[in-house]
């Protein structure tokens, strides 16, 4: 067995992908990995550095507050 890890992020490789699902010998195993905009909160969430409210009451409060309104 062989592994081959395709980025498809271009036009070309995602036609490769498709290419490949069309055929007897090759197995394709999607992979869903984040962008870094969602790796980077995930990394605020885990090192706790995260906003906490009691209500929602409380959250539109500081939201209205922080947008000047």
């Amino acid at each position: 067995m062989t592994t081959v890890i395709i980025n498809t992020r271009t036009a070309e490789a995602r036609k490769l992908v498709e290419f490949l699902k069309t055929t007897s010998y090759a197995k394709i195993v999607e992979e869903n990995i984040p962008n870094d905009e969602t790796l980077e909160a995930i990394n605020a969430v885990e090192e706790g550095k995260v906003n906490s409210y009691s209500s929602a009451k409380e959250l539109i409060s500081s939201l209205k507050k922080k947008a000047g309104v």
